[in-house]
């Protein structure tokens, strides 16, 4: 029969996919008990709820089941007290273990498929940026492509309130069996992994990047033409985490015409800049407001300037939103795939061709590139390219 020694020795083998320490030296196992051939461990996780307490089951069983003496093993977890996770906040620093795990943090992800991985963001929140994910995914659908969203939205994700999804997700033969909308639609929320979608998501950034990670690479998205991903505002660990570790085809960015909201989303312009992300456009949502009675456009949020505002940031204004109810009373009542609007089939159209360009561009300096050439054109030295490529003060 196997020895509880040989057991704690095997699990030095289980690393912590957040920490990048084993699950020994940080004192998460906690109980181990033998029967026969049969072997039960108790594992303690930092937080309640943890998005990754199934790697850990799955690897600790993986690990377990390579001894011929055992058949079968249960592995349950609980939480930390706090004087254990003063204990492992110690173990870390003597380790140096969070430094290291940063840097296998922020690594590039494959891309598994042909998608095109499309970021929607905005610098301050209340810009309708979630609304318009939505929107832009639904015209995609409509338009005849298989379209997915990622909601890495991860403390305030609303995408399947707005899609009226509320199903649990399930895990299947090839990972995470995403949510499908009434289009056929597919979609990932943290919300739809939650027990009660009021409740908090309180993590902290490791526990976040790790977790948009894996709902990238660890959901069976199928054959999907485009997925959308749906960011929080600003430049935190979120977006950070899809800039870095995604293959984006390129960001939307989404704003107001208030200086405000443009000053702020410059931020997020020239961090994709910084990062070497391709910036698709500009939406400028909440325009205007239609008069009901005559027609006539009110500028609530001031005088719209985006056209002069996308062109410092190197891009181009795609599309001027009105300021419409509809949106809101859509999205409240789960059914924004009825919404339709002229512009938003020509923002969709406007943005299938600006990737499309740059594949071409892109394939076209492969080749030279690998013939031994070089692909600099005479507008490299223009003006307009040298604004394309500087960072846009705010």
């Amino acid at each position: 029969m196997i020895s509880e020694k040989q057991i704690r020795d095997s699990l030095t083998n289980v690393m912590d996919p957040e920490i990048h320490m084993n699950i020994i030296e940080l004192n998460m196992v906690k109980d181990v008990k033998i029967n026969e051939s049969k072997v039960d461990i108790l594992i303690a996780l930092t937080v309640a709820g943890c998005p990754l307490a199934d790697t850990i089951k799955k690897d600790v069983r993986n690990e377990l089941m390579k001894f011929e003496e055992v058949n079968e093993v249960n592995v349950e977890t609980t939480v930390m007290t706090k004087e254990e996770l003063d204990g492992l906040k110690i173990t870390v620093q003597k380790n140096r273990g969070t430094e290291q795990s940063q840097d296998k943090l922020i690594s590039k992800l494959e891309k598994k498929r042909n998608e095109n991985l499309i970021a929607v963001v905005s610098g301050k929140g209340g810009v309708g940026k979630s609304s318009m994910t939505a929107i832009l995914a639904s015209e995609l659908k409509r338009s005849g492509h298989n379209v997915g969203i990622l909601d890495a939205d991860v403390t305030g994700p609303s995408i399947a309130k707005i899609f009226g999804v509320t199903k649990r997700l399930i895990k299947g033969k090839n990972g995470i069996i995403p949510a499908e909308t009434e289009s056929g639609l597919k979609l990932i929320s943290v919300n739809l992994m939650l027990d009660n979608p009021e409740m908090p998501t309180i993590w902290r950034g490791p526990i976040i990047n790790n977790l948009i990670r894996q709902l990238y690479t660890d959901v069976d998205w199928g054959d999907i033409d485009y997925l959308l991903i749906d960011l929080p505002p600003g430049t935190g660990d979120a977006p950070l985490t899809v800039f870095q570790s995604l293959p984006l085809s390129g960001i939307v960015l989404v704003s107001t015409p208030q200086d405000l909201s443009k000053m702020i989303v410059s931020k997020s312009a020239n961090m994709a800049k910084m990062l070497k992300i391709s910036v698709l456009g500009l939406i400028e949502n909440m325009s205007y407001l239609n008069c009901k009675h005559c027609g006539e456009k009110n500028f609530i949020l001031g005088e719209s300037r985006s056209e002069e505002f996308a062109e410092r940031l190197g891009t181009e204004l795609i599309a001027r939103l009105p300021f419409e109810t509809d949106i809101a009373e859509l999205c409240d009542a789960g059914k924004i795939e009825e919404y339709q609007n002229k512009e938003i089939s020509n923002t969709v159209e406007k943005i299938k061709s600006t990737i499309k360009e740059q594949k071409d561009k892109n394939s076209i300096e492969t080749i030279v590139n690998s013939a031994g050439g070089s692909l600099s054109p005479a507008w490299d030295k223009s003006e307009e390219h040298k604004k394309k490529f500087k960072l846009t003060p705010i």
